[in-house]
């Protein structure tokens, strides 16, 4: 199994999830900067929509998107409890979190990150600030977004949120989703996966 991922970006999510469910996985980096993943091949070569995570069963099937890889990787791996059954109405709930992390606070960065997007960032700033200050009052006292279980909608929201400073803004804003960051970034599969991304030193 392979999974193609950037460092920081969005795959980190599925990174630190497919640790979290102790599974065998080889990692293989794109470099934004030279458009390529190692090897030289472009990412159109796995992804012909150009983006990742993408991961790549032993097969040869290739899975994209976040949220599915993410449910995908929760399913291989039941004990983990990444993931709430499928058919209950705990499992409704975690795609609900993946679904709004997705389009409400994920695609909410992208102008932040890339050029030529400097007529977006005050609407999405302030989309931004909106949907952050609600995550944080759903957390309140909650150790995860579904209670007391890690799940994998928590390595999505973990993803997103150490996206705040790079972005531009001040993480003690949200003194929630702070100490919700200084949590999980203990976690051993966030420490592995963030070290194996060469993202440590970067807090």
């Amino acid at each position: 199994m392979k999974l193609y991922y950037m460092p920081g970006a969005c795959s980190l999510a599925p990174h630190v999830a497919m640790r979290e469910a102790g599974m065998t996985f080889d990692l293989v980096r794109y470099d934004n900067e030279k458009h390529a993943l190692q090897g030289g091949a472009p990412l159109e070569s796995v992804n012909d929509k150009g983006y990742v995570p993408v991961l790549e069963l032993d097969d040869g099937q290739r899975l994209t998107e976040v949220s599915a890889v993410l449910q995908y990787v929760a399913d291989q791996a039941p004990a983990a409890k990444l993931a709430p059954p499928n058919g209950t109405m705990a499992r409704y709930r975690l795609q609900e979190w993946l679904n709004f992390i997705a389009t409400e606070v994920h695609k909410s960065f992208w102008p932040f990150f890339h050029a030529g997007c400097d007529a977006e960032k005050p609407n999405q700033q302030e989309r931004l600030h909106g949907r952050l200050g609600w995550v944080e009052r759903h957390l309140a006292d909650r150790p995860f977004l579904m209670g007391g279980d890690f799940t994998v909608a928590d390595c999505y929201l973990l993803t997103a949120v150490n996206w705040i400073r790079p972005a531009g803004f001040d993480l003690a804003k949200w003194p929630g989703l702070q100490a919700y960051r200084n949590r999980l970034k203990d976690r051993p599969s966030v420490k592995a996966a963030l070290e194996a991304e060469g993202l440590l030193r970067r807090g």
